[in-house]
């Protein structure tokens, strides 16, 4: 095999992204929630207290302000994550996971890393894990987002309860 080029490789890593993210939808949808709303109970699982601003969860799931709002709502209507004030800004908000949110979330990301699991055996995992990193940090710089290059998940038996 030839060594690839930069037009091949992007048009895989596009075509990469669009399987995963139906991967993650077809999962999300059998738990009766969105890709985009598991993200924002993703974030806030990560956060010590598991709440955040608004502002921060936008930037972390890479959504608009005016999606996010709209996903919140969602989210907030199904009993999924409370808003409330800010007690350092008068006039922001944070946001909390519910119990219910935390259900969600282990439910569907366990199925999420069970899928991924399948998919990606006989992979070597240390190696994939350096390149994706790479990828990672490069795509997050290149459109002026912080890096998530050394994140690395809360095991679920150490997450903060609500």
């Amino acid at each position: 095999m030839s060594p690839p080029d930069l037009t091949t490789l992007t048009l895989l890593l596009g075509r990469l992204g669009r399987l995963n993210e139906l991967l993650v939808n077809s999962i999300c949808a059998e738990h009766g929630t969105s890709a985009a709303e598991l993200r924002v109970l993703l974030f806030l699982t990560q956060q010590p207290t598991g709440a955040a601003s608004p502002r921060h969860v936008a930037r972390f799931v890479v959504q608009t302000t005016g999606g996010l709002t709209a996903t919140l709502g969602r989210l907030e209507t199904a009993g999924l994550v409370e808003r409330r004030p800010d007690p350092n800004d008068g006039r922001g908000k944070i946001v909390s996971i519910t119990a219910a949110g935390r259900d969600l979330h282990d439910r569907a990301l366990d199925s999420i890393v069970a899928r991924t699991g399948e998919t990606i055996r006989g992979i070597d995992l240390t190696q994939l894990d350096l390149v994706v990193r790479s990828l990672v940090g490069s795509f997050e710089r290149s459109v002026g987002l912080p890096s998530t290059r050394d994140f690395v998940a809360v095991p679920t038996e150490s997450r903060i309860t609500a």
